[in-house]
């Protein structure tokens, strides 16, 4: 029961992470030190893309621990690695009767590490990265302990997949009031033009586009400048119609 009420207190932590202010690494961080206070193993770390889909090491539940997550990265070889790009558990009960990943296997040894598990950071067909295990001592994780990771990690990339769709949408939304507001500040402008010199509308927006090529400036800021009878315009804002041809 004891172990239940843990499980339950770090679904609750995940949880509960975004209401202080999301940020991947210290969520990434929380998960690894669930987990490997959770789960029987004596570390943890996580592997998660960034905004290009290069992997990081984002978090570990020790020092030793994100030095090993390195190694994985700089050699591009690991229980870590291997999961995050098959998008299934990698288990190795023992690395010292292994012949996968030998600078990594070897680094991990050294380290104090005998047995290393892996799961992926993986919801549908998208990945994120990975949480890998590590034990002192070799052996299989129990089906118990594999079931709560995979949930966890489960859980855990649902909550960062959400995460970057809200960031994403945000984003899209500030890029298109951005440029509604340019298009209200250019309408303005041309409405401004083509009365200051008895333009249509196509008329004083080829005039101002014009204006702005020549002095090699956004067509918005030439926008903003006319709407403010800026001094840097004075000469577009008196300029005849007649005077631009040619």
């Amino acid at each position: 029961m004891h172990r239940e009420v843990e499980l339950a207190a770090a679904f609750l932590d995940l949880s509960r992470f975004s209401d202080r202010g999301f940020d991947e690494a210290r969520y990434a961080d929380l998960l690894a030190r669930r987990c490997a206070g959770l789960l029987d193993v004596d570390a943890a770390g996580v592997l998660l893309t960034g905004a290009g889909g290069q992997l990081s090491a984002v978090a570990a539940s020790a020092e030793t621990v994100q030095l090993l997550q390195l190694v994985q990265l700089r050699f591009q070889d690991g229980p870590g690695i291997a999961s995050f790009r098959t998008g299934i558990p990698v288990h190795a009960a023992d690395l010292r009767a292994g012949t996968r990943w030998d600078t990594f296997r070897s680094a991990t040894l050294n380290a104090g590490f005998s047995a290393v598990h892996a799961l992926p950071l993986r919801l549908n067909e998208e990945s994120l990265g990975s949480l890998t295990l590590f034990r002192r001592v070799p052996g299989e994780l129990s089906h118990e302990d594999v079931k709560m990771g995979e949930a966890l990690t489960a859980f855990a990339t649902a909550t960062l997949l959400a995460q970057r769709a809200v960031e994403k949408a945000e984003t899209l939304a500030g890029q298109l009031q951005t440029a509604l507001h340019t298009r209200i500040v250019i309408e303005q402008a041309k409405g401004i033009l083509a009365e200051r010199h008895g333009l249509g509308t196509e008329g004083a927006f080829e005039l101002m586009r014009a204006y702005a090529r020549h002095d090699r400036r956004r067509l918005d800021e030439v926008a903003r400048a006319i709407i403010d009878r800026s001094p840097s315009v004075a000469r577009l804002l008196g300029r005849a119609p007649e005077s631009t041809a040619g």
